[in-house]
């Protein structure tokens, strides 16, 4: 759905991740608990291990134009975390990111198709199957970051550099350059809705609360040059979601964007498609295609000349204007809803919030399966249960 949480160095850091430590806790024998402070620990370095790579090429901290980020970190870093759990020694460490850089990487060609999901979900599976191996003896290049053809393979300007330890550098997630997105599509769209829909409320002052579409001439929007999100014509939901022009003519329509916006009967609507075709992209030399600094201006041009304007710096969401506490707890339950029992889903939202005092996480998985057999326990009953 395209709803996975994005940071600066640019990739969706979580996604490739979470899955496979998940995974491999309830793999893990029962002797061998996995407490929750193992569990973060393991996911914080793989988070880590993305973002430092990334911070390795200027090329790779923005939106990218060759490979998909999650594919080739992501891969990456869903190694190391398998590594940490695992407790493997550095020399298996080492393979653990060798084997993975030869499982990494994917084209960004098939963005805005039923394939690009899939990059994500092999990142989790390569990285843990990586660990895997590599644990059994499996071995590889143990220079595969430092070289031009091992991960410098996916970056023209890769300059891999000494790090300092953990003690004199702060961990990336200190930092909590994690955006989080309100509705499931390319990230640099969420610029175009926020200001498409303060555009709209200049726009609309009648009680029947309607978009004029009949009385626009033209709609301009002022975005970063990235290529793969220029889509004056979506018909797939795939594709609406990697479309400015798609998500500034639906925000200006509705108000807002949501899960049902990408739905064929809003895609194909005879508003929206009036609308698209007075939309067009204009790209200033300044809006650099950074989620750190772009920004989006949305001009609507009426019938009568004038002229109604806004612009987006920072959406509700980015890192520097984070969702709060209540928003982020709605998103996940409207999202759980459709597969989960209610009782699961508080299960989840209670856990996550006390991980770190967790000591087996497997009661994590019990609740995201659904298990009827231990979901009526509270929290505090299934930690006296463990």
């Amino acid at each position: 759905m395209d709803f996975d949480d994005t940071w600066h160095p640019a990739t969706h850091p979580s996604g490739a991740v979470l899955p496979a430590v998940i995974a491999l806790s309830e793999a893990l024998p029962r002797k061998k608990k996995i407490s929750g402070l193992d569990l973060l620990l393991a996911f914080n370095v793989g988070i880590e291990v993305q973002g430092r790579l990334l911070c390795f090429s200027s090329e790779a901290k923005n939106i990218p134009k060759k490979f998909h980020p999650p594919t080739v970190v992501g891969t990456m870093g869903s190694a190391a975390a398998c590594a940490k759990l695992l407790a493997l020694d550095q020399l298996k460490c080492k393979n653990t990111l060798a084997v993975a850089a030869s499982y990494a990487g994917a084209p960004l060609a098939n963005a805005a198709t039923q394939t690009k999901p899939l990059h994500i979900g092999n990142a989790a599976k390569h990285g843990l199957e990586a660990a895997c191996l590599a644990s059994q003896g499996l071995q590889g290049s143990k220079q595969i970051l430092d070289m031009e053809s091992g991960i410098g393979a996916f970056y023209t300007d890769y300059n891999p550099q000494s790090l300092p330890t953990l003690q004199s550098y702060p961990w990336l997630l200190d930092q909590q350059d994690v955006a989080i997105k309100r509705f499931p599509a390319h990230l640099g769209t969420h610029w175009v809705a926020d200001a498409a829909s303060s555009a709209r409320r200049k726009l609309v002052e009648s009680s029947d609360n309607l978009l004029p579409v009949d009385k626009i001439e033209k709609v301009t929007l002022k975005v970063p040059e990235v290529k793969y999100v220029n889509r004056p014509s979506p018909s797939s939901e795939h594709e609406a979601r990697h479309s400015f022009q798609f998500v500034a003519c639906s925000a200006l329509l509705d108000g807002n964007m949501s899960v049902q916006s990408f739905a064929s009967e809003n895609i194909h609507r005879a508003a929206l498609q009036e609308l698209l075709c007075k939309t067009e992209l204009e790209h200033p030399p300044d809006n650099t295609p950074s989620f750190e600094s772009l920004y989006c201006e949305v001009s609507v041009t009426l019938q009568d000349g004038s002229t109604i304007s806004d612009r987006c710096d920072t959406f509700y969401g980015h890192w520097r204007k984070p969702l709060k506490k209540e928003d982020l707890e709605k998103k996940f339950q409207s999202n759980a809803s459709s597969i989960l029992p209610s009782e699961a889903i508080e299960g989840i939202i209670e856990t996550v919030y006390n991980l770190e005092k967790v000591e087996d996480c497997s009661v994590l998985g019990t609740f995201l399966s659904g298990q009827r057999d231990r979901e009526k326990l509270s929290f505090s009953e299934k930690l006296h249960f463990l």
